[in-house]
């Protein structure tokens, strides 16, 4: 058989070198790959032995070729003799050696791969969390990183220009940059592309303890966010729709209140030409006309006129201001019961009219509260609406400055509040 010394300088003996050395890099993988390994101690021994068994074959190797060649030093005679003994040993020992250690490392391969394809190790969860769209990144309470996939690690880059070191420091960036939404915080990224950010607490059992953990997640909204903008668009529209719909609602009173107008004017024509045609019947033909009974038909036409004209304008002002309030979806809720002073009804009807445009108009509200109170010397209308409070000091024109005049041309008084919240107050005398 051929020794070694025969062949360590030709190409199988530098082939036999380096498939020594790949070996010994090999049981290292292995052995590493077996540290990680928990509660496995007996593979952790097996592949330190089989580690320190390919070691020595590549220091006899080393170490027969170094003195087969006398080009460092010059051996002692023990060493010289250890020397030929290595190198006269046969080269197919050590390459039966290395094929041994070779079929080795591929049964320890193999058990890896089918304990990987089996149990959950750290390698299969990052792999996991590499592949997921979501970015994740989960730190201690100091930011340390413990665990980040790929997607966060690209994304970070993106947005802040940087590697992913610190949690606490990349949260506060995103604070800083992003836009309050839902739970977290919006950012939008350099391809027109908008990520929602959340962190929430996140706690792992480790040796009978509970430790603190921080999780950051990051999605992509980008068709959500484009949705949500066109909703928002769309409702927009839609309320300057309404709006627009409840002021033509607004504009159909006056239309009805000139029609009433035109059938009062209609029936006072109709009267006044019946009393001149009985006056002119008895200009005309006095000796046929008695005179107490035309002047008693001439008193109950006039009396029953004016009788109905007060009646109407007393009950149905406030009842056609509270129709007014509906059809503009307004919904008027009044406590108590309204006094029965003429002059305080129409200004509440006025009143009622006034705060309801303003509800809709100003407040965005849909519900009017009038709250009554008498006392011996006054009577006093109080006005609230659910909408949203006045942003600013309410100023006095248009529908509320007419409507102080008509408080005070009656000797009434109104104040208006518009904190916390719109109050509308109007106060008449009873005398």
């Amino acid at each position: 058989m051929t020794a070694f010394s025969e062949v360590y300088r030709t190409i199988p003996g530098i082939l036999m070198l380096l498939a020594a050395m790949l070996l010994v890099l090999g049981q290292f993988g292995i052995l590493l790959r077996a540290v990680q390994k928990p509660r496995q101690p007996h593979l952790i021994l097996l592949a330190a032995l089989h580690l320190a068994a390919g070691f020595t074959l590549l220091f006899l190797l080393l170490y027969g070729i170094d003195e087969a060649d006398h080009s460092v030093f010059d051996p002692a005679p023990l060493r010289q003799d250890f020397s030929r003994v290595l190198t006269a040993v046969p080269a197919a020992v050590y390459a039966g050696a290395e094929c041994l250690s070779a079929g080795s490392l591929c049964l320890q391969s193999r058990s890896i791969r089918r304990y990987r394809a089996q149990h959950l190790t750290p390698d299969a969860v990052k792999e996991a969390l590499d592949h997921l769209p979501v970015a994740v990144c989960i730190s201690d309470l100091q930011g340390n990183v413990f665990l980040s996939n790929l997607r966060m690690n690209d994304l970070t880059k993106e947005l802040t220009a940087r590697h992913l070191f610190d949690a606490q420091s990349l949260w506060a960036q995103i604070t800083e940059q992003g836009t309050p939404w839902k739970d977290g915080w919006l950012l939008h990224g350099d391809d027109s592309r908008v990520y929602l950010f959340t962190k929430k607490p996140l706690t792992v059992q480790e040796a009978g303890t509970e430790r603190p953990f921080s999780c950051i997640t990051a999605s992509d909204m980008t068709e959500v966010y484009r949705i949500t903008e066109d909703l928002a668009a769309k409702n927009k529209h839609l309320k300057e729709v309404q709006y627009h719909m409840k002021a033509v609602s607004a504009y159909e009173r006056s239309l009805i209140a000139a029609r009433e107008g035109i059938k009062a004017r209609t029936a006072v024509h109709n009267q006044l030409g019946s009393v001149l045609l009985c006056g002119k019947h008895y200009l005309d033909h006095p000796e046929r006309v008695k005179v107490d009974e035309l002047m008693q038909l001439l008193d109950y036409s006039c009396f029953f006129q004016l009788a109905e004209a007060e009646q109407e304008k007393t009950e149905h002002a406030v009842n056609e201001a509270i129709r007014f309030a509906k059809r503009i979806g307004v919904n008027v809720e009044i406590a108590e019961t309204l006094p029965e002073q003429p002059r305080f009804r129409d200004l509440v009807a006025q009143a009622i009219e006034q705060c309801a445009a303003n509800t809709v108009r100003h407040a965005g509200g849909d519900c009017l509260r009038v709250t009554l109170r008498e006392t011996d010397t006054h009577c006093t209308a109080q006005f609230r609406n659910n909408g949203d409070p006045p942003v600013q000091p309410v100023t006095e024109t248009g529908g509320l400055l007419y409507l102080r005049q008509a408080a005070e041309a009656i000797g009434g008084t109104m104040t208006v509040r518009s904190e916390p919240a719109f109050l509308l107050t109007v106060s008449v005398p009873k005398n």
